[in-house]
């Protein structure tokens, strides 16, 4: 598949700061790709979400995301289009307090003919489990709901790329499960999404993950390759998974499981058959 996003060399620093808050960041995505980009607070990962968005202005490198040169001030508005982005704290994306007129917003805005508009509002709600909700307020849903929901206005204007930035850090464990299960579905129907996350137990299930650190793509490869990577996790400053560090464990005290577990079921499994 062609690579959908391209950032060759970004380097990018905030007004009044001489930190650089991406340093020559360089990384591919294919279209239809499953990407977790993982990194501590501060390592960057927001600051290029914005870019993927057109948020935020080139200032060096290159920049390609849905095939549009991200540098060309005439793509900015072609590229929120086909990119949506979803935010950490849902509250901050709601224009309406009425779940339809929230979702009528992006539609709207890109200027789809009003008569399509309940259409994409309906199979929206839908691709989220939110089905019904036309009606609803959105200050009375819960955390869990208000972040589908947010995820749905998103859908709404039938974005390309998905980006998610930091989607469940606010959310209870059902919370991040529902949101996360919705993440991998849309994927699966043939989205490109790029979950951004310091949750590293979140990236087990994407396509390949790629590892920030100040600014700099330090490493990507699938989940197996970078998250059973002790050195480079810690590197990254990021705490394995719980089945990578219990193998690692057992490993130090004599016990040589036949491969590194990344999740809690195969390292029960690969337990059940010592026995």
């Amino acid at each position: 598949m062609p690579d959908v996003i391209r950032a060759e060399k970004l380097v990018y620093s905030y007004s009044g700061n001489d930190r650089r808050s991406l340093n020559g960041f360089s990384l591919s995505v294919r279209q239809g790709e499953f990407l977790a980009l993982l990194g501590h607070n501060g390592s960057g990962k927001s600051t290029l979400a914005r870019h993927l968005n057109a948020l935020l202005e080139v200032q060096q490198g290159e920049l390609t995301v849905a095939f549009l040169n991200a540098k060309d001030p005439g793509n900015v508005w072609k590229i929120r289009e086909r990119t949506g982005m979803v935010f950490q704290n849902p509250d901050n994306q709601f224009v309406s307090s009425v779940v339809g007129e929230d979702l009528a917003f992006g539609p709207r805005n890109f200027g789809v003919p009003e008569e399509e508009i309940p259409g994409r509002i309906r199979r929206a709600l839908a691709a989220v489990d939110m089905s019904g909700y036309e009606t609803h307020s959105t200050h009375l849903l819960s955390g869990g709901q208000k972040q589908r929901i947010a995820i749905a206005g998103v859908l709404a204007s039938e974005p390309d790329i998905l980006i998610f930035d930091e989607v469940t850090s606010m959310l209870d464990p059902e919370g991040r499960r529902d949101v996360l299960d919705t993440v991998a579905r849309l994927h699966e129907e043939g989205k490109t999404v790029i979950l951004i996350s310091h949750y590293i137990e979140e990236a087990v299930g994407a396509d390949r993950v790629a590892l920030i650190h100040d600014g700099q793509l330090l490493a990507a490869g699938t989940p197996r390759e970078m998250l059973t990577d002790l050195d480079l996790l810690r590197r990254t400053g990021l705490t394995p998974p719980v089945p990578v560090r219990l193998y690692y464990d057992l490993r130090s005290r004599g016990l040589q499981l036949p491969f590194c577990p990344l999740t809690c079921e195969e390292l029960e499994d690969l337990l059940c058959r010592l026995n």
